[in-house]
Formats: C-alpha cells, structure tokens, sequence
C-alpha cells in the first residue's frame, strides 16, 4: 500500500478581521439598515410604479450617496431589479418633486461622492441615530 503522506492537512489558524475594520462596516450596516427602514416607511409605495408590494431602498446612482434621503427612495423588487432602477420613471420622479436645478445638483454630488465619500465613524453614529429617532415617530 502506498502512503499519502505528501497530503497532509494543514491545520491553520483563522484570520482575525481588523477590529476597526469590523467596527466601521457593522456602522455602515446599521446605517443602512436603519435608513433603508426610514425611505420604506417614508415613502409607503414604489416612486417608479406605485406598488405597495416588496419594498425595497432603490438608488437613483447606483454605489454612492448610499444615505441620501434625494437619491435614495422607495421602489419594489421589480422596478429596483429587475428593471435596473427603471431609471426612466425614476428620474421623472426626481425632477418632477424636487424640480431640475436639485436633480442636476443630485448629479453633481454623485460625481463629487465617486471621487470619495468618505463618513466617520462619529458621523455614522450620528445617522444611525438619527434614523432611530426618525422610525420611532
């Protein structure tokens, strides 16, 4: 018989992740989460189609101003999904509730948010907050 001695496992220690590192997404979630919960509650329907069913926190840009209360709004699984946003409808809503000079505004701040956005940890803190507050009225 041959012996599989070249196969031996190698028993290994688990990577720690960065304390501050663990500490800052676990802000960002609640952040998020708490936020998300707010826009749903907020706005009570799809902005791009008006359903009432599978709410969920659907960006104008998509990977910044996560917790912009203009770029963020309500939508429902399919417009925000499988629509892509139905960025269409969605940009009419902005423009049609906050008017064309903060719509252009919205774009520049997502070009600016592109080049780095960048929140503390005390800001976050400050958000998760003030979006606790927010749910609890």
């Amino acid at each position: 018989m041959m012996k599989r001695s070249g196969f031996k496992k190698r028993i290994t220690k688990p990577m720690k992740a960065k304390q501050t590192g663990s500490v800052r997404i676990n802000l960002k979630r609640k952040a998020w989460d708490l936020f998300s919960k707010w826009i749903r509650q907020r706005d009570k329907r799809c902005v791009t189609c008006g359903s009432t069913n599978d709410l969920q926190a659907g960006h104008f840009w998509h990977g910044v101003l996560d917790l912009d209360e203009m770029n963020i709004n309500a939508q429902c699984k399919k417009c925000n999904t499988h629509l892509s946003g139905n960025l269409g409808h969605y940009s009419m809503y902005l423009i049609n509730k906050y008017g064309l000079d903060k719509f252009k505004d919205l774009e520049q701040r997502h070009w600016l948010a592109k080049r780095g956005e960048f929140r503390s940890d005390s800001q976050l803190i400050e958000i998760i907050e003030h979006y606790q507050n927010l749910i609890k009225q």
